[in-house]
């Protein structure tokens, strides 16, 4: 284990040190095993008194394990050590609550790949999981760095510093010799590391949002009148009357407070033990307000109003920094408030008093949620979980879900999402058995990679509906379809529009899954049916139809229905239209039999929308149920005005099911990649160009034979003797292209083949260098074997963060858009449907068939796109990785040009544990 004792001097043999500038990047909020948070940051110099009083504070024993003496006092010179690291060589994390330093981790390196490990956690926060978390940021920095093992020394009584190693998911190897044992372990993510640190982020963040959205109590805080958001305050304390357990705090709540039964204090010094916290005070107020609120047990704090940032008000960063020093979480500013579940209805389920009966033919019981929203009324309570940001959307969101009768177990308004965001929502919601559906509205996506990662998990439970906000999409490179073919490989759906979210939703969450994609229509005119029938295009080429004669009345459908029941199908869709625009119960009764079939079923009756009690599914020939809001208290055929309405979702939904069915397979894992040199490779590149600059050809090839991958040798020639020479060296015939990437194509002119001879040569270099303005370099290469053009490409997007693309090259790819998208990490599934996916697929096949003269194989392809996505997602200063083209031959996959642009780029998102940085 590292020792104070060491040589101030001592850094790894054979390197010298390499003082790097304060990692900035390296700090982080995190969240704790109890969902509270403290920060994590490099060591500084200045942090000497805090470190001394931290191992001071520390018992004997904890003395002991951490430096195999008894030290009650760091001596001066050992202390300036432990404070002064170079941020390469030698790291040091501290975990700070408040200004104490309560945890230290670091690591001395000892090799080019190697390092050794170090913890030492306060004894008053032992088992609050402050060891895993920096456990993950501090093999985060030492993969940046270039180190992929650690390794520590440790006694054997020490069973939790083991244990925090083994339960990371590391593939521990141990050693006994001289009474200490020796531990040895890679720090590159595995499988099991990913699961491990996915499982540890849900359970802490799921942790922090039960504290907001199954309170133990709620302030609801005003400040003056003359702050002009007292009414606010006062809407949320007026639709909390239903919550026995709410105290109002200032002069402009005690009429409502009175009004509504709640308890009413003139100022937070009386106040009771609460969770959750509403404000709506001047902006200036709010963070002195804050740790008054923490000290009374208060773990969130819904920011109602706005103004931040303005001038003489704090900024919303200060905000967040204020209320992380205390522990809190803060949804908004601006927020439009929360739907709230019963403080026991926690992930094992509804308390005692939470459930309502009847759960939409579930074994899951629906849970009373209260509407702690600006919105009055709120939407009833049922089985879908709501997101979304801005005041204003939210109120539409809210009004729109309420008139479709949909019920909410769970809703978040984030406002202005300067802490609290949709992936938080996902993690909490991902713990309630009886969420059926989630559906959001992403104005911005604050971590897009982690998004991708907890709605991919989630939505392997639940189905998640998306609408990404304009703004957002035009900030990536991805178009809309590219964006939503990239989202779904995570299972995320994406909607166009908040209306058709919340269509997907009203039917995903009432209905089973598809088991197939065989739609049948039913409906009460051929013309209908035909019609239906043309608008389902791309959803099923071989739809079930079948028609009724409205004019028969209910037994006419009922003889429909019959028949249509026995036939194979796996999704009904059913249109009524009355000419008078009378609907009869007992027909709508008759339609809603389908349901007994055990198979989805929705429908379109003009003038009903979303879940209706006249679409209410009943086995009882009884009167319609009255026009009341359904939520979930009884399953229910989800209905449109039109059928493109119906269409739309029920694609969605289909999509969705296909998704479910899919083997994800495992992570795919190349071998043979070496990212040390890799990273190596990129390293050298930014010192010499610390701004970031696209490799050279030679690091270039480099690269990608660290990646394992083969690329043909091209050579860049300045004039006619140089080519003819060279191109007598690496043997005729030989290919010429010019540097320019936009002109590398044969049908302009900027692409030559198959030459033979020197005066072909010569020709030929005549011709590119014309096309490229008639003068400089071109490049050189022999000629490749017969073979597929392909396009690989991997990037980091501006939304969305790694993702890796496939194609065929020429037009396919880049004027017809005909590619697929993935985001990493791949599995086997996701880049068997990369290959796949193509519409030019047939045509790839096809071509390998005929060149290659064999059984088409696409595990090379396949291989090399695992690769690639490997490089993208390990390697955080990637910026771009484009394969153009790689050739299918029957040896294997030949690259014949390639790109890597590389930048100091650092990522919101590196395999660790921490809250977003605070939205300003």
């Amino acid at each position: 284990m590292v020792s104070p004792m060491e040589p101030e001097d001592a850094v790894a043999p054979g390197r010298a040190p390499a003082p790097a500038p304060y990692p900035a990047h390296w700090e982080a909020d995190v969240l704790l095993r109890d969902g509270s948070t403290m920060r994590i940051r490099p060591i500084l110099p200045s942090d000497a008194d805090a470190l001394q009083a931290f191992h001071e504070a520390q018992s004997e024993e904890s003395t002991y394990f951490r430096f195999f003496a008894p030290l009650r006092t760091l001596p001066p010179k050992d202390l300036r050590r432990l404070v002064t690291v170079d941020h390469a060589d030698r790291v040091a994390l501290v975990m700070l609550s408040g200004d104490r330093i309560v945890a230290v981790g670091r690591y001395d390196r000892v090799d080019a790949g190697t390092a050794e490990v170090a913890f030492n956690v306060s004894d008053v926060h032992q088992g609050r999981g402050l060891g895993s978390v920096l456990l993950e940021h501090l093999a985060a920095a030492a993969r940046e760095r270039g180190i992929d093992r650690f390794v520590a020394d440790t006694l054997p009584a020490n069973a939790r510093m083991i244990r925090v190693f083994s339960d990371a998911g590391y593939d521990v190897r141990q050693r006994y010799e001289d009474g200490v044992i020796s531990l040895e372990f890679r720090i590159d993510p595995t499988q099991r590391s990913l699961d491990v640190v996915a499982s540890r982020e849900q359970r802490t963040d799921a942790a922090s949002m039960r504290a907001l959205l199954a309170p133990a109590g709620i302030l609801v805080v005003a400040g003056t009148e003359e702050d002009g958001q007292a009414n606010l305050a006062q809407r949320i304390a007026a639709n909390l009357a239903a919550r026995t357990d709410v105290t109002c705090v200032g002069s402009p709540l005690r009429a409502v407070a009175a009004e509504h039964g709640h308890p009413w204090l003139p100022d937070l010094d009386a106040a009771p033990t609460a969770t959750l916290a509403y404000a709506a005070t001047a902006p200036e107020a709010m963070l002195g307000l804050l740790p008054r609120l923490a000290a009374v047990g208060v773990r969130g704090v819904v920011v109602l109003g706005s103004g931040f940032d303005r001038e003489g008000a704090p900024t919303q960063a200060e905000l967040v920094a204020a209320a992380r020093e205390g522990g809190l979480r803060i949804v908004g500013p601006r927020s439009y408030g929360l739907v709230l579940r019963p403080v026991d209805a926690g992930p094992d389920g509804a308390g005692p008093d939470g459930a309502v009966e009847g759960d939409a033919g579930r074994d899951d019981p629906v849970v009373a949620t209260v509407n702690a929203t600006l919105a009055d009324p709120g939407p009833p309570p049922g089985p879908v979980a709501l997101f979304s940001q801005s005041a204003a959307l939210s109120a539409q969101l809210l009004a729109a879900t309420a008139a479709s009768g949909i019920g909410v177990a769970t809703y978040v308004s984030a406002g202005h999402r300067a802490d609290v965001s949709g992936n938080d929502l996902l993690q909490y919601a991902s713990d309630l058995p009886d969420v059926r559906a989630v559906g959001m509205y992403l104005e911005s996506l604050g971590n897009p990679r982690k998004f991708a990662r907890v709605a991919g998990r989630v939505s392997s439970r639940v189905p998640v509906v998306a609408v990404v906000g304009a703004s957002q999409r035009e900030e990536g490179g991805l178009g809309r379809a590219a964006l939503q073919e990239a989202m779904l490989a995570a299972g995320v759906l994406v909607a166009p529009t908040m209306p058709a979210m919340i269509d997907a939703v009203a039917l995903l969450a009432a209905t089973p899954l598809p088991r197939g994609s065989r739609v049948a229509v039913l409906g009460s005119s051929a013309a209908l049916v035909g019609l239906a029938a043309g608008q389902l295009t791309g959803v099923d080429a071989d739809p079930v139809l079948a028609s009724y004669d409205a004019r028969g009345g209910a037994p006419a459908v009922a003889a429909a229905v019959e028949l249509l029941a026995a036939r194979e199908w796996d999704v009904a869709l059913v249109i009524h239209v009355d000419l008078l625009g009378e609907r009869d119960p007992a027909i709508l009764r008759e339609l809603t039999g389908l349901t007994r079939t055990g198979r989805p079923v929705l429908a379109v009756v003009p003038g009903l929308h979303g879940w209706t009690p006249e679409l209410a599914v009943t086995d009882v020939a009884a009167p319609a149920p009255p026009a009341e809001p359904l939520g979930t208290r009884q399953p229910v055929v989800p209905s449109y005005p039109s059928v493109e309405e119906a269409v739309a979702a029920l694609t969605l939904a289909l999509r969705y099911a296909t998704w479910r069915r899919q083997d994800p397979g495992s992570l795919v894992e190349p071998e043979g990649v070496d990212l040390r040199r890799a990273r190596e490779i990129v390293e050298e590149t930014l010192r010499e160009h610390p701004e970031g600059s696209d490799l050279a050809s030679e690091p270039t090839r480099e690269f990608l034979a660290a990646l394992g991958i083969t690329m043909l040798p091209s050579y860049r020639v300045h004039s006619t003797r140089q080519a003819v020479t060279l191109a007598r060296e690496i043997g005729w015939p030989v290919a010429v292209r010019s540097i320019d990437p936009v002109l590398r194509r044969r049908d302009i002119g900027g692409v030559r083949l198959d030459i033979t001879r020197p005066l072909e040569l010569v020709d030929a270099l005549r011709t590119v260098r014309l096309r490229q303005g008639g003068s400089g370099p071109v490049e050189l290469q022999a000629m490749a074997p017969l073979g597929v053009a392909c396009v690989v490409r991997g990037w980091d997007d501006a939304v969305v963060g790694p993702v890796v693309s496939f194609g065929l090259a020429g037009d396919a790819t880049e004027l017809l858009e005909d590619a697929t998208y993935a985001l990493p990490p791949l599995r086997s599934g996701d880049v068997h449907r990369l290959v796949r996916g193509i519409r030019a697929a047939p045509r790839l096949l096809s071509r390998l068939a005929d060149r290659l003269e064999s059984e088409p194989d696409l595990e090379p392809l396949e291989d090399v796109i695992a690769r690639v996505a490997e490089a993208i997602e390990a390697i955080p200063q990637l910026r771009a990785l484009e394969l153009t083209p790689a050739l299918a031959t029957e040896e294997g996959i030949l690259v014949l040009s390639a790109r890597v642009s590389v930048a100091p780029q650092i990522r919101p998102d590196g395999g660790r544990r921490a809250l977003r940085p605070a939205v300003r």
